[in-house]
Protein backbone atom coordinates (compact mmCIF):
# COMPACT_ATOMS: atom_id res chain seq x y z
CA UNK A 1 0.00 0.00 0.00
CA UNK A 2 2.98 2.54 0.82
CA UNK A 3 4.76 1.79 -2.69
CA UNK A 4 1.23 2.00 -4.57
CA UNK A 5 0.58 5.77 -2.61
CA UNK A 6 4.06 6.66 -3.23
CA UNK A 7 4.16 6.00 -7.01
CA UNK A 8 0.30 7.46 -7.01
CA UNK A 9 2.63 10.85 -5.08
CA UNK A 10 5.52 10.28 -7.46
CA UNK A 11 2.71 10.71 -10.60
CA UNK A 12 1.08 13.84 -9.44
CA UNK A 13 4.25 15.75 -8.96
CA UNK A 14 5.10 15.42 -12.38
CA UNK A 15 4.06 17.73 -15.57
CA UNK A 16 2.03 20.78 -14.24
CA UNK A 17 -1.09 20.01 -12.96
CA UNK A 18 -1.81 23.46 -11.37
CA UNK A 19 -2.23 24.89 -15.24
CA UNK A 20 -4.46 22.40 -16.14
CA UNK A 21 -6.58 22.58 -13.28
CA UNK A 22 -7.54 26.29 -14.40
CA UNK A 23 -9.39 24.94 -17.27
CA UNK A 24 -12.01 23.30 -14.63
CA UNK A 25 -12.16 26.23 -12.27
CA UNK A 26 -16.05 26.53 -12.88
CA UNK A 27 -16.09 23.09 -11.39
CA UNK A 28 -14.58 23.80 -7.76
CA UNK A 29 -16.96 26.78 -7.86
CA UNK A 30 -19.89 24.75 -8.76
CA UNK A 31 -18.76 22.02 -5.95
CA UNK A 32 -18.36 25.38 -3.42
CA UNK A 33 -22.32 26.22 -4.58
CA UNK A 34 -23.47 22.94 -3.77
CA UNK A 35 -21.90 22.17 -0.16
CA UNK A 36 -23.30 26.21 0.54
CA UNK A 37 -19.75 27.62 1.65
CA UNK A 38 -20.93 30.61 4.16
CA UNK A 39 -19.10 32.63 5.57
CA UNK A 40 -17.00 31.13 8.64
CA UNK A 41 -18.20 27.41 8.44
CA UNK A 42 -14.89 25.03 8.54
CA UNK A 43 -13.77 23.38 5.27
CA UNK A 44 -11.83 20.73 3.91
CA UNK A 45 -10.57 20.09 0.87
CA UNK A 46 -9.79 16.69 0.40
CA UNK A 47 -7.06 15.67 -2.17
CA UNK A 48 -7.46 19.44 -2.94
CA UNK A 49 -4.57 19.31 -5.69
CA UNK A 50 -3.60 23.18 -6.25
CA UNK A 51 -6.97 24.45 -4.48
CA UNK A 52 -9.38 25.03 -6.86
CA UNK A 53 -11.96 24.46 -4.72
CA UNK A 54 -9.83 25.59 -1.66
CA UNK A 55 -9.27 28.97 -2.32
CA UNK A 56 -12.86 29.83 -4.22
CA UNK A 57 -14.27 28.67 -0.30
CA UNK A 58 -11.90 30.81 1.13
CA UNK A 59 -12.57 33.45 -1.04
CA UNK A 60 -16.09 33.58 0.56
CA UNK A 61 -15.01 33.78 4.35
CA UNK A 62 -14.82 30.06 4.81
CA UNK A 63 -12.28 28.78 7.12
CA UNK A 64 -10.72 26.32 4.50
CA UNK A 65 -8.42 23.47 5.50
CA UNK A 66 -6.89 22.17 1.99
CA UNK A 67 -5.46 18.23 2.08
CA UNK A 68 -3.21 16.27 -0.31
CA UNK A 69 -0.60 13.64 -0.98
CA UNK A 70 1.36 15.65 -3.03
CA UNK A 71 3.98 18.27 -1.07
CA UNK A 72 4.40 19.88 -4.84
CA UNK A 73 0.82 20.63 -4.94
CA UNK A 74 -0.18 22.02 -1.97
CA UNK A 75 3.32 24.60 -3.21
CA UNK A 76 1.45 25.64 -5.66
CA UNK A 77 -2.00 25.99 -4.03
CA UNK A 78 0.01 28.77 -1.41
CA UNK A 79 1.23 30.44 -4.16
CA UNK A 80 -2.31 31.16 -5.79
CA UNK A 81 -3.68 31.68 -2.05
CA UNK A 82 -0.98 34.12 -1.53
CA UNK A 83 -1.76 36.03 -5.38
CA UNK A 84 -5.69 36.31 -4.33
CA UNK A 85 -5.31 37.21 -0.62
CA UNK A 86 -6.69 34.89 1.15
CA UNK A 87 -5.49 31.92 4.20
CA UNK A 88 -5.77 28.07 3.58
CA UNK A 89 -3.86 25.84 5.84
CA UNK A 90 -2.30 23.14 3.33
CA UNK A 91 -1.90 20.10 4.98
CA UNK A 92 0.12 17.18 3.52
CA UNK A 93 -1.95 13.95 4.27
CA UNK A 94 -3.63 10.34 2.78
CA UNK A 95 -7.56 10.57 1.88
CA UNK A 96 -7.93 7.14 3.27
CA UNK A 97 -6.36 8.31 6.69
CA UNK A 98 -7.62 12.22 7.29
CA UNK A 99 -5.57 13.50 10.28
CA UNK A 100 -8.35 15.46 11.99
CA UNK A 101 -10.59 14.95 14.81
CA UNK A 102 -14.18 13.26 14.35
CA UNK A 103 -16.40 16.30 12.99
CA UNK A 104 -13.95 18.74 13.26
CA UNK A 105 -15.11 20.25 9.31
CA UNK A 106 -18.87 21.76 8.63
CA UNK A 107 -17.86 20.77 5.06
CA UNK A 108 -16.35 17.94 3.30
CA UNK A 109 -15.20 19.17 -0.47
CA UNK A 110 -13.23 17.13 -3.28
CA UNK A 111 -13.25 17.99 -7.00
CA UNK A 112 -12.00 14.71 -8.86
CA UNK A 113 -9.02 14.34 -6.77
CA UNK A 114 -10.34 11.62 -3.94
CA UNK A 115 -11.74 9.17 -6.74
CA UNK A 116 -7.78 8.64 -7.71
CA UNK A 117 -7.25 7.06 -3.71
CA UNK A 118 -7.64 3.34 -4.24
CA UNK A 119 -10.17 1.93 -1.85
CA UNK A 120 -13.61 4.07 -1.91
CA UNK A 121 -15.13 3.01 1.25
CA UNK A 122 -11.96 3.61 3.67
CA UNK A 123 -12.16 7.23 1.88
CA UNK A 124 -16.16 7.75 2.05
CA UNK A 125 -16.02 6.69 5.81
CA UNK A 126 -12.67 9.22 6.39
CA UNK A 127 -14.69 12.47 4.85
CA UNK A 128 -18.20 10.93 6.56
CA UNK A 129 -16.35 10.71 9.97
CA UNK A 130 -15.02 14.65 10.10
CA UNK A 131 -17.94 15.82 8.67
CA UNK A 132 -20.02 17.06 11.61
CA UNK A 133 -23.54 16.04 11.84
CA UNK A 134 -26.06 18.16 9.86
CA UNK A 135 -23.03 19.04 7.54
CA UNK A 136 -22.71 18.40 3.93
CA UNK A 137 -20.09 16.43 1.88
CA UNK A 138 -20.02 17.84 -1.89
CA UNK A 139 -18.14 15.69 -4.51
CA UNK A 140 -17.41 16.10 -8.59
CA UNK A 141 -16.30 13.11 -10.07
CA UNK A 142 -15.94 12.56 -13.95
CA UNK A 143 -18.79 10.38 -15.38
CA UNK A 144 -17.78 6.73 -15.91
CA UNK A 145 -19.79 7.03 -19.54
CA UNK A 146 -18.12 10.47 -20.82
CA UNK A 147 -15.43 11.71 -22.88
CA UNK A 148 -12.55 11.86 -19.89
CA UNK A 149 -13.23 8.23 -18.41
CA UNK A 150 -12.92 7.13 -22.12
CA UNK A 151 -9.31 9.03 -22.20
CA UNK A 152 -8.53 7.18 -18.38
CA UNK A 153 -9.69 3.84 -20.19
CA UNK A 154 -7.46 4.30 -23.33
CA UNK A 155 -4.24 5.79 -20.88
CA UNK A 156 -4.56 2.88 -18.56
CA UNK A 157 -5.07 0.41 -21.22
CA UNK A 158 -1.03 1.05 -21.81
CA UNK A 159 0.25 0.87 -18.37
CA UNK A 160 0.52 -1.87 -15.96
CA UNK A 161 -2.74 -3.02 -14.01
CA UNK A 162 -2.69 -1.18 -11.09
CA UNK A 163 -2.95 -3.49 -7.51
CA UNK A 164 -6.24 -5.79 -6.68
CA UNK A 165 -7.23 -3.68 -4.04
CA UNK A 166 -7.41 -0.21 -5.40
CA UNK A 167 -10.94 -0.04 -7.07
CA UNK A 168 -11.60 1.89 -10.31
CA UNK A 169 -11.94 5.68 -9.88
CA UNK A 170 -14.56 6.20 -12.14
CA UNK A 171 -17.06 4.08 -9.61
CA UNK A 172 -17.57 7.95 -7.89
CA UNK A 173 -18.96 8.83 -10.97
CA UNK A 174 -21.82 5.80 -10.28
CA UNK A 175 -24.99 6.86 -8.04
CA UNK A 176 -25.71 4.05 -7.06
CA UNK A 177 -21.90 3.43 -5.76
CA UNK A 178 -22.33 7.00 -4.23
CA UNK A 179 -25.27 5.87 -2.13
CA UNK A 180 -23.80 2.46 -1.02
CA UNK A 181 -20.76 4.25 0.37
CA UNK A 182 -23.02 6.94 2.11
CA UNK A 183 -26.16 6.03 2.99
CA UNK A 184 -25.04 4.40 6.49
CA UNK A 185 -24.50 8.31 7.19
CA UNK A 186 -26.68 10.30 5.02
CA UNK A 187 -29.49 11.41 5.67
CA UNK A 188 -30.34 12.67 2.19
CA UNK A 189 -27.99 12.28 -1.14
CA UNK A 190 -28.85 14.76 -4.34
CA UNK A 191 -26.97 14.30 -7.29
CA UNK A 192 -26.53 16.74 -10.17
CA UNK A 193 -24.38 16.08 -13.76
CA UNK A 194 -23.13 18.71 -15.37
CA UNK A 195 -20.33 19.18 -18.01
CA UNK A 196 -17.00 21.40 -18.09
CA UNK A 197 -15.70 22.49 -21.77
CA UNK A 198 -11.81 22.63 -22.36
CA UNK A 199 -10.86 25.15 -25.57
CA UNK A 200 -7.51 25.26 -27.59
CA UNK A 201 -7.07 27.09 -30.82
CA UNK A 202 -6.67 23.32 -32.24
CA UNK A 203 -6.71 19.91 -31.47
CA UNK A 204 -2.66 19.64 -31.93
CA UNK A 205 -2.39 22.50 -29.71
CA UNK A 206 -4.33 20.55 -26.94
CA UNK A 207 -2.80 17.55 -27.38
CA UNK A 208 0.82 19.09 -26.82
CA UNK A 209 -0.32 21.00 -23.99
CA UNK A 210 -2.13 17.96 -22.56
CA UNK A 211 0.37 15.44 -22.49
CA UNK A 212 3.64 17.68 -22.00
CA UNK A 213 1.57 18.17 -18.71
CA UNK A 214 -1.11 16.02 -17.21
CA UNK A 215 1.07 13.90 -14.97
CA UNK A 216 -0.35 10.55 -15.84
CA UNK A 217 0.38 11.08 -19.32
CA UNK A 218 3.55 12.25 -18.30
CA UNK A 219 4.70 9.48 -16.38
CA UNK A 220 3.30 7.36 -19.24
CA UNK A 221 5.26 9.17 -21.69
CA UNK A 222 8.77 8.07 -19.75
CA UNK A 223 7.71 4.71 -19.36
CA UNK A 224 6.25 3.87 -22.32
CA UNK A 225 8.98 5.52 -24.33
CA UNK A 226 8.03 5.24 -28.44
CA UNK A 227 4.76 3.69 -27.65
CA UNK A 228 3.62 7.21 -26.43
CA UNK A 229 3.14 8.24 -29.94
CA UNK A 230 0.41 5.27 -30.15
CA UNK A 231 -0.99 6.36 -27.05
CA UNK A 232 -1.45 10.05 -28.67
CA UNK A 233 -2.81 9.29 -31.56
CA UNK A 234 -5.57 6.75 -29.96
CA UNK A 235 -6.13 10.34 -27.33
CA UNK A 236 -6.09 12.48 -30.75
CA UNK A 237 -8.84 10.10 -32.19
CA UNK A 238 -11.36 10.69 -28.86
CA UNK A 239 -10.91 14.60 -29.15
CA UNK A 240 -11.95 14.43 -32.69
CA UNK A 241 -14.53 12.64 -32.51
CA UNK A 242 -15.62 14.73 -29.35
CA UNK A 243 -15.15 18.22 -30.91
CA UNK A 244 -18.03 20.74 -30.36
CA UNK A 245 -15.76 23.24 -32.32
CA UNK A 246 -16.75 23.21 -36.33
CA UNK A 247 -13.75 26.55 -37.32
CA UNK A 248 -10.77 24.54 -36.54
CA UNK A 249 -10.22 25.43 -33.10
CA UNK A 250 -10.97 22.59 -29.90
CA UNK A 251 -13.96 22.81 -27.47
CA UNK A 252 -14.73 19.38 -25.64
CA UNK A 253 -17.19 18.64 -23.41
CA UNK A 254 -15.97 16.87 -20.06
CA UNK A 255 -19.45 15.53 -18.68
CA UNK A 256 -19.21 15.30 -14.26
CA UNK A 257 -21.26 13.99 -11.21
CA UNK A 258 -21.74 16.85 -8.13
CA UNK A 259 -22.83 13.85 -5.23
CA UNK A 260 -24.05 15.87 -2.27
CA UNK A 261 -24.42 13.97 0.80
CA UNK A 262 -26.22 15.61 4.21
CA UNK A 263 -25.08 14.35 7.00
Amino acid sequence: MEEFKERQRAIWEAGDYPLLSEMIHDVGERVVDAAEIDPGVTVLDVACGSGNAAIQAAERGARVTGLDLAPALLDAGRRKAQQVAVEVAWVEGDAEELPFADGAFDRVLSTFGHMFAPRHRQTAGEMARVCRDGGVIALATWLPEGTVAEMLRTSTSYMPPPPDFAEPPMLWGDEGHVRELFEPAASDIAFERHVNHVEAESIDAWADLFTNNFPPLVTAQATLGERFADLRRDLVDIWERGNEADDGSFRFPQQYLVSVVRL
